[in-house]
């Protein structure tokens, strides 16, 4: 899942994982690169980085398979040789797509070779800066040190391997591979978007993992691995992260704990998805409110796309449509078929819906129906051009308009894709053709347009497809500003029952934002009349969304929360 807020990065020291002498987690410094001792006589020393993948076992639904570990390499991890005493780095490299290196240092020098959990490119593009940080322990790099040796007067192989750390039911060791397998995730992540744009620039980015990174939740905080589940964030500096309004860091935050009963370092597909809202976020624009959801809910338009979107980046990235995520320590898992399976809801509003419509734009074609195959060019054209710059908010609407505008051909395919998951055809990016409400009396129409100095009839949100984070069906409605000339709006909504609907309830604390091609205000104020007051404001299309910060919580059911809503300007 992924959850929502805002802001990015922060950076810190090393976890060290000595390797060849056994494997043992301490802290260290770090440094940066160079070159041989002047004009000494030098050695070079070759090797191969691994690590211990611990693959799912071949039956579905069985979980991991920690007996059998397949030895991987480390690919274009960042490699440092350092003096054994001073710990001064003397040369660094990174490893081959193999996980081969090669580095050149002075004859008869004490040396240790280091492999960091760091895929690291600068200068011309394409360039990248991922790591692997522990955020139980300051953030701290994790590394994979060698024992200390001589270099000699002759050429030498050193291998390096990150061993699982698995005993006989349980970890046992140090779990060294464990974020050697997160970053190699990222590598295949990676190299889907090459495949579309070589010259990329990717922002930096921090993958959090930690052996007590846990499901379980008392106190919401990182730095002791209470994270929750694992999930992207874009940061937040008030994310009531350990104490109330603590600051949380950017990245995907990973579960490690085996206790808990839920690791994911080795369960690619989830990574995948998390690093899928990160293109969303740092290549485009997600506008998802994130929060709690489960395979069957109706969500809100841009969660479910949101997440849609991050199940099928998943497939794609790793060219395998079965999602799989290892639970109950290893012994079982959860997921599911992008290409086969049946969603158990079918709308604009199913993130399984979405992401099989997306995995099927992508792939080949192997579905009855199917005849889409545009690969991942096409749509990372789309999260990169007009999802970044849409008026509408992110979600199927906006994403499958702009794919048929680019792709006039496929268009005929791409219908029948929304067609089979009962999504209307022939909208524009707001959706304005559709007619299917899953139900839901408050969900359509998806944008109503709302005139400036005129009262504007009852808004009404509901919760007849939940309301836990406000984030499911109904829960919020979309008001459509369109401003000709620049000018200072002020918004004020006030809780007032809807006189066409004797079922329906004043909103007892209505909440807005305001939204311009991604967020730009919210109201914060409680109690039953909220305002926003934004100035100026340019030309152009805005987004108002409201909803009842108390729906679900007053005893009414389902009855429809209202509030009406003034725009002067």
């Amino acid at each position: 899942m992924s959850l929502k807020s805002v802001v990015w990065s922060r950076h810190s020291g090393f976890v060290v994982l000595s390797a060849l002498a056994g494997l043992a987690l301490s802290g260290c410094g770090g440094g940066g690169g160079g070159s041989g001792s002047g004009t000494a006589p030098t050695v070079t020393i070759t090797g191969k980085i691994t690590f211990d993948r611990i693959p799912f076992k071949a039956s579905p639904q069985k979980g991991l398979n920690p007996d059998a570990p397949i030895q991987s390499p480390a690919r274009l991890v960042v490699l440092e040789a350092l003096d054994a005493s001073s710990q001064a780095v003397l040369a660094s490299t990174t490893t081959s797509d193999t996980g081969d290196y090669s580095i050149s240092i002075a004859q008869n020098t004490n040396v240790i070779i280091r492999a960091k959990a760091q895929m690291l490119k600068q200068g011309a593009a394409p360039t990248w800066n991922f790591r692997v940080l522990n955020n139980t322990n300051g953030d701290a790099l994790y590394a994979l040190d060698s024992s200390s040796f001589d270099t000699g007067a002759v050429n030498s192989t050193h291998n390096l391997n990150a061993a699982s750390g698995w005993g006989t039911t349980s970890y046992t060791g140090t779990r060294a591979a464990a974020p050697f397998a997160v970053l190699d995730t990222v590598y295949s992540a990676r190299q889907l978007v090459l495949s579309a744009v070589a010259s990329s620039v990717f922002p930096d980015l921090n993958l959090y993992w930690s052996a007590t990174n846990k499901p379980t939740v008392n106190t919401f905080c990182t730095s002791s691995g209470d994270i929750g589940t694992t999930f992207y964030t874009n940061a937040a500096p008030n994310a009531d992260n350990c104490i109330d309004g603590g600051a949380l860091a950017a990245g995907i935050y990973v579960l490690g704990d085996f206790t808990q009963g839920d690791t994911d370092e080795f369960d690619q597909h989830v990574i995948a998805h998390e690093f899928g809202h990160y293109l969303e976020d740092r290549f485009s624009r997600s506008d998802s409110i994130g929060g709690s959801h489960n395979p069957g809910d109706k969500l809100d338009l841009r969660l479910a796309y949101s997440e849609g979107w991050g199940n099928a980046y998943s497939g794609m990235a790793l060219n395998d449509p079965v999602y799989r995520d290892s639970q109950s320590g290893v012994s079982s898992e959860g997921g599911f078929n992008l290409e086969t399976d049946v969603p158990s809801v079918h709308g604009w509003y199913s993130e399984g819906s979405i992401g099989g419509i997306l995995w099927d734009i992508f792939d080949s074609g192997t579905e009855a129906g199917d005849t889409v195959a545009l690969g991942f060019a096409p749509i990372f054209s789309v999260l990169t051009g007009s999802q970044a710059t849409s008026d509408a908010l992110t979600s199927i609407f906006e994403f499958a308009a702009a794919l048929r505008t680019a792709n006039p051909n496929a268009a005929q395919g791409i219908d029948d894709l929304l067609t089979r998951e009962s999504i209307s055809t022939g909208s524009d990016a707001f959706g304005n053709a559709e007619t299917n409400s899953g139900g839901s009396v408050t969900a359509l129409p998806i944008y109503r347009d709302v005139a400036l100095n005129a009262p504007t009839a009852a808004v009404c949100v509901g919760a007849s497809a939940g309301s836990s984070d406000n984030n499911k069906l109904g829960n919020r409605r979309f008001l459509r500003l369109t401003l000709t000339s620049p000018m200072a709006v002020t918004i004020t909504a006030t809780g007032a029952v809807d006189p066409a609907d004797t079922n329906s309830v004043a909103a007892t604390d209505p909440d807005m934002v305001l939204y311009h091609r991604g967020f730009l205000q919210r109201s914060e104020a409680t109690g039953q009349t909220e305002t926003i007051s934004q100035q100026p404001l340019a030309s152009g299309v805005y987004i108002i969304e409201l909803y009842d910060f108390d729906l679900g919580d007053t005893g009414v059911g389902t009855k429809p929360h209202c509030m009406s809503v003034f725009v002067t300007g």
